[in-house]
C-alpha cells in the first residue's frame, strides 16, 4: 500500500543519517548516566539482564513503530497512529495522554540537564537555568528542522564518543569476580530494575512526529528506528556490564555512587578527570533528548490542531522557517513555567506509566493496521507481546506501590 500522507507544508530535510541521530538524541539521554546505580541496587549484579529485558520490550514497541512509520508518514506521527487505527475519539484521548506525559517527561530532562550544569557552574540557580533551557531548545526547534537537526547531530556525537570513552577506558579493569552471587537480588529485582532503565530506552519513536520532514519517510523512517534502538541497546548493556565489572554491583549502589554512577567508575580507576568528562557527556544527552522531546511535543500539538482536535491557532506553518511555530512557543513556554516552579522529579514515575499506557495502545494500532497490507511488516505475534509486555510493566509496577 501506499503511505498515508497529505500534500505537506514542512520541507523534507532529514535523510537516513538525520533521521537515526534523531531517533539516538530521542533515546541516550539522561537516564543512563544516573540511573544504572539506582538500577543496580535492585538487581545486583543482574542488572546486565535488566538492562536486556528492558531492551526487548523496547525493541517490540519499535517494531510496532517502525511498522506504523512506513504506512502513515503524517506530521505528529506518534498521534496519528492512533487517531487513523482507532478513530478520532481514541486519537484525541491518546493525543492528550501523549503530550502530557511527553511534556512532564521534558520538564525532568530540563532539570536534570540543570543539575549537570550547576555541577559545572555551581552558582546557578537550578530551576531558572531548567526554565531557561527550555526556552533556548523551543526557540531551536522552531528555527527549522535542518537547524536543529544539525545541533542534535553535534550532541549525539560528543554523548556516544563520552560513552565509547568510557567503554574503552574501563575494559582492561573488568573484574569477572565481581558477577558472583549474579541472583542475589532475585526475579523482582530483575523486573524492578528493567522498568526502571526503561525509560533509558524510551524516545524511539520521536523520529515519526516530523514524518513529512523526512525523505522517502515510509522506509527512512523504520530503519532509522530500528538502527538507533539496536545501538542505545548495544551501548546500554556496555555500560552495565563494564559498570558492574569494574566496581561491583554494591559499590555502584553505594550513597556515594548512586548519583553519578559512571563519573565516579571513571575516578575508580584513576582517571581524576572523569567527572567532567561525564558531565560534558550527561549534558550533550540532556540536551539533545530535550530538544528532540520540543520536536515531537510541537509536531504532535500541530497534527491534533490540523484534525481540528486542537484550536487551529496551533496549526500555523511559519513562512520561513517551515515549523509550527505556534505550538513550539506555546509548549516551550508552559514547560519552562513547570521547571521554574517544579522542584522534584518524584513524577518520572507517572511519566512512566503514561508512556507506557500510550506504547501499549501503538502496539495495539500496528495490530489494527495489519489490516491494510504493504509497509514494513512485522508477524503479529511481535505487536501481541509488544502490548503484553508494556502491560505486564505496568502492573508490575503498580503492584510495588501497594
Amino acid at each position: 500500500m501506499e503511505s498515508i500522507r497529505t500534500k505537506s507544508r514542512f520541507k523534507q530535510v532529514l535523510g537516513y543519517f538525520g533521521a537515526t541521530a534523531v531517533s539516538i538524541g530521542g533515546i541516550i539521554g539522561s537516564g543512563i548516566f544516573f540511573i544504572l546505580g539506582i538500577a543496580a541496587g535492585a538487581a545486583g549484579p543482574a542488572v546486565v539482564l535488566s538492562l536486556l529485558l528492558a531492551g526487548f520490550v523496547a525493541i517490540l514497541t519499535a517494531l510496532s513503530f517502525a511498522s506504523l512509520s512506513s504506512k502513515i508518514t503524517k506530521e505528529g506521527g506518534e498521534y496519528q497512529f492512533v487517531y487513523i487505527a482507532f478513530g478520532p475519539r481514541v486519537g484525541f484521548f491518546g493525543g492528550l495522554l501523549w503530550i502530557a506525559a511527553t511534556a512532564i517527561a521534558g520538564v525532568t530532562v530540563s532539570i536534570a540537564l540543570a543539575g549537570y550544569l550547576t555541577t559545572l557552574i555551581p552558582f546557578a540557580p537550578l530551576n531558572v537555568v531548567a526554565a531557561l533551557a527550555c526556552i533556548v531548545f523551543m526557540s531551536m526547534d522552531a528555527l527549522g528542522l535542518k537547524f536543529s537537526s544539525k545541533v542534535n547531530n553535534v550532541l549525539v556525537l560528543i554523548k556516544v564518543g563520552v560513552i565509547l570513552l568510557f567503554v574503552a577506558l574501563t575494559i582492561p579493569f573488568f573484574k569477572v569476580s565481581n558477577f558472583n552471587n549474579f541472583f542475589s537480588k532475585g526475579s523482582d529485582g530483575i523486573l524492578v530494575a528493567a522498568f526502571l532503565i526503561f525509560f533509558a530506552y524510551a524516545g524511539f519513536g520521536k523520529i515519526t512526529a516530523a514524518g513529512e520532514e523526512v525523505k522517502n519517510a515510509a522506509k527512512t523512517i523504520p530503519k532509522a528506528i530500528i538502527l538507533a534502538i539496536s545501538i542505545a541497546a548495544v551501548l546500554y548493556i556496555l555500560l552495565g556490564l563494564l559498570s558492574v565489572g569494574v566496581v561491583g554491583a554494591e559499590t555502584l549502589s553505594s550513597p556515594l555512587y548512586v548519583n553519578a554512577p559512571l563519573a565516579l567508575v571513571i575516578q575508580h580507576i584513576g582517571y581524576q578527570w572523569g567527572f567532567f568528562v561525564i558531565a560534558i557527556g550527561a549534558l550533550a544527552a540532556t540536551s539533545s533528548v530535550l530538544l528532540i522531546e520540543m520536536l515531537g511535543l510541537s509536531r504532535t500539538i500541530y497534527g491534533m490542531s490540523a484534525n481540528k482536535q486542537l484550536p487551529e491557532f496551533f496549526s500555523k506553518v511559519h513562512k520561513r522557517f517551515k515549523t509550527p511555530y505556534r505550538a513550539d512557543i506555546f509548549i516551550g513556554l508552559l514547560m519552562a513555567l513547570a521547571a521554574y516552579f517544579l522542584s522534584t522529579m518524584t513524577i518520572v514515575s507517572i511519566t512512566g506509566l503514561g508512556i507506557l499506557a500510550y506504547y501499549a495502545i501503538i502496539n495495539l494500532a500496528a495490530l489494527e493496521m495489519k489490516k491494510q497490507k504493504g509497509g514494513f511488516e512485522m508477524p503479529k505475534v511481535v505487536h501481541i507481546l509488544g502490548f503484553v509486555s508494556c502491560v505486564f510493566l505496568i502492573l508490575y509496577f503498580l503492584t510495588t506501590l501497594l
